[in-house]
């Protein structure tokens, strides 16, 4: 389900998929056999609260990717690194003919209206730090089309209901490197 509140941004809700090309109703288990009630098999994913943070982090990415790709994004590369620090995701936007630096910060929360807002992690030291990436990507893959940067804020309940903030042009070249 989709809420578009401005050309800015975009909020996407969804429920994870637990393993890439299943669908939901592919997951029903089989009623033998069943783990008794309030324990789960023993290979079942850990929950929310379990993830450790790395895993939280590969989440939303997860998540941040499956939903550039929802809205025609091309996925360029994923964890690009460089001596000045690793960038989330770079992806395509054709609509925009430009590539796209993406900052993707998560956080779990027990519910999406308690006043966390993980984009505020982007603070303008991560700004600077990414303007420098980009540059590397820049010196890397000349010639380009435009940059943006973009900062998609991941927002993950217990259930692996998720929220997602993109914020088109979250900040630009012009604040120095």
């Amino acid at each position: 389900m989709k809420f578009v509140t401005s050309s800015t941004e975009l909020y996407f809700v969804q429920k994870m998929v637990e393993s890439e090309g299943e669908e939901a109703a592919e997951r029903e288990p089989e009623l033998q056999g069943q783990p008794e009630q309030g324990t789960a098999p023993a290979d079942a994913e850990p929950s929310v609260e379990e993830l450790t943070t790395k895993e939280l982090g590969d989440l939303g990415e997860q998540i941040a990717v499956a939903h550039l790709e929802s809205i025609g994004y091309e996925i360029v590369e994923r964890n690009y690194r460089c001596p000045e620090g690793e960038a989330d995701i770079v992806a395509y936007d054709p609509a925009a003919e430009c590539i796209v630096m993406v900052e993707v910060k998560t956080r779990r929360r027990e519910r999406f209206d308690d006043g966390v807002y993980p984009e505020e992690a982007v603070n303008k030291k991560k700004r600077r730090r990414y303007r420098r990436i980009a540059a590397c990507y820049v010196m890397q893959n000349f010639p380009l089309p435009s940059v943006r940067f973009d900062v998609i804020a991941v927002t993950v309940l217990p259930k692996r209901l998720s929220r997602v903030h993109h914020i088109v042009g979250a900040f630009d070249w012009e604040a120095g490197i």
